[in-house]
């Protein structure tokens, strides 16, 4: 009877290259930030990206408008009294 091997599954990662002043700027701010509770610079990017995808569903199925006024944009067709 043969034994049965327990094959670790295999690691479906992969790598991704970044500029390494974007790098270097990101483990600055890890550095100056250690309440924020990353430890590395992998952990911060995937943290971002988990929020950036996370904000991008919640815009998708929100019923809320958001809109931004600013003193810059004046509407031509009203006049102000």
């Amino acid at each position: 009877m043969s034994k049965s091997v327990h094959m670790p599954p295999k690691d479906d990662r992969v790598t991704m290259k970044m500029d390494r002043a974007l790098w270097r700027s990101i483990e600055a701010l890890i550095k100056e930030h250690r309440e924020w509770g990353i430890l590395s610079v992998p952990e911060f990017v995937r943290r971002a990206v988990d929020n950036e995808i996370i904000r991008r569903k919640e815009k998708q199925t929100s019923r809320v408008i958001d809109l931004c006024f600013s003193p810059g944009t004046e509407d031509k067709r009203r006049r102000v009294p």
